[in-house]
């Protein structure tokens, strides 16, 4: 009875999913594109992105072409991702360089997806009562890097360069300091061997940041722990060299 059920619960959903996007387009007053346009703008200028949306979504769908169809496109990609709707933005994104893969504002469509990626890692709650980001599933901190890698190789000169390059700053400080605990983690219960593969991890990925020294310090109490005086002592020498210089 169940497997009947599920493919007619499925086509009821499609059809009321169907139905509610239609009835909220037809909330939307029938005014030109022009006009529609100028009150999705003023919405988004007052912070009223819901609002905005249903106009923007009215128009995207009524007019499917046009003069505004790029900047329709590129205010659906903004405000999907100020209320934090990671699939709906991702979609946006997907669609429009999809359809314009050498746009004017590809560069801008990639750094909302390089954002878009980071604000995948939390969520309004976590911010809120200030979880650490560095101990969650590193997964999308790792595409918001390729990301933002891809914007500067392929746009160097896009006015979104500078910031992308502070971000990734930001990314790999959580990054290492993800990799720094798990080698505290392991140490703490001598897995010594494993410590220092992560203490490397940061060794080879992350060295321009913070973690670097407190890292190579573990690595090298790692290796007395094994016996190994020898890598302990020319880790010991990077460590006086780089941070101890007379």
């Amino acid at each position: 009875m169940l497997k009947k059920l599920c493919p007619l619960l499925i086509s009821l959903s499609i059809v009321m999913t169907g139905c509610s996007s239609s009835s909220e387009d037809t909330q939307v007053p029938d005014l030109s594109a022009e006009q529609l346009y100028n009150v999705a703008k003023s919405d988004m200028a007052t912070g009223n992105f819901s609002g905005a949306q249903k106009y923007l979504e009215a128009l995207d769908s009524r007019y499917p072409f046009g003069e505004l169809t790029d900047q329709v496109q590129l205010d659906l990609i903004y405000v999907y991702y100020k209320q934090r709707n990671s699939a709906m933005t991702t979609a946006a994104i997907n669609r429009y360089l999809r359809l314009n893969p050498t746009g004017q504002y590809s560069d801008y469509v990639t750094y909302m997806k390089g954002l878009n990626e980071i604000q995948m890692r939390s969520d309004m709650l976590q911010d809120f009562i200030g979880l650490n980001r560095s101990q969650k599933d590193p997964t999308n901190y790792y595409a918001a890097l390729n990301t933002f890698k891809d914007l500067i190789n392929t746009y160097p000169s896009s006015p979104y360069v500078k910031d992308a390059r502070q971000r990734m700053i930001y990314i790999k400080q959580q990054l290492a300091e993800r990799e720094y605990k798990i080698a505290q983690y392991y140490f703490e219960r001598e897995a010594y061997l494993s410590s220092i593969r992560h203490c490397q991890s940061i060794l080879y990925a992350y060295r321009d940041t913070s973690y670097l020294e407190p890292s190579l310090k573990l690595m090298s109490k790692g290796y007395r722990k094994l016996g190994l005086e020898m890598p302990a002592q020319n880790v010991d020498k990077v460590v006086s060299a780089t941070y101890y210089k007379q």
